[in-house]
């Protein structure tokens, strides 16, 4: 767990596009975000004072499959 709130280590795929797209969302760091509530389905960071939810979420795409991808969601639980 250590690595995952310092950025070092060996991290997942899905916990190095959380942590990207993170530092963009909460305008931080890469190396400031932390994981404060990390579930299978639902990954919630922090850093910089902000923090954000994401969310698994799948949609349909046009060839009749689904386009699957960590979403941030916007809600009363974020501070940003």
């Amino acid at each position: 767990i250590a690595a995952l709130g310092c950025g070092c280590g060996h991290e997942s795929a899905a916990t190095q596009q959380i942590r990207s797209a993170a530092s963009v969302d909460l305008e931080c760091d890469a190396s400031m975000i932390q994981f404060v509530d990390d579930s299978p389905m639902e990954k919630r960071v922090t850093g910089c004072g902000r923090t954000l939810t994401y969310m698994y979420m799948c949609n349909p795409d046009s060839g009749g499959g689904q386009s699957c991808r960590w979403q941030p969601v916007r809600n009363d639980r974020n501070k940003l």
